[in-house]
């Protein structure tokens, strides 16, 4: 007899965005949850246009902003910390970008954005 496996729980993530070509905003203060693999078809969307941003909460209240970079085809990614205490700023390919966005960990750090600037 074969084993019918469960199917599989989906992760959800919170997120904020601003979507200026369509007029749709979701505040940091209320996001909303997003199933984890609707991310990277979200973020493809607002990186088309340069005052569009994406934001994603981990498990622990970090945040990865998310925007069109200023190499044509690149996105800027930052894990932002609370209380005024930086960031970490990388800029990347957009294809490797979505790529870490179909793939983000429970919790963000460093080992996020290897090679990434701290800004303080």
């Amino acid at each position: 007899m074969r084993r019918v496996e469960a199917p599989r729980k989906q992760r959800v993530l919170r997120v904020f965005y601003r979507d200026d070509e369509h007029g749709a905003a979701v505040s940091s203060l209320q996001p909303e949850s997003l199933l984890a693999d609707r991310i990277v078809p979200l973020a493809e969307r607002l990186m088309q246009h340069a005052d569009n941003f994406l934001g994603v909460f981990d498990s622990g209240e970090l945040v990865l902003q998310v925007y069109p970079g200023d190499e044509p085809d690149s996105v800027i990614l930052e894990i932002v910390y609370p209380e005024d205490k930086g960031l970490l700023r990388r800029q990347l390919p957009r294809r490797e970008a979505l790529a870490l966005l179909s793939e983000l960990p429970e919790t963000f750090t460093e080992d996020l954005l290897p090679g990434a600037q701290y800004i303080g």
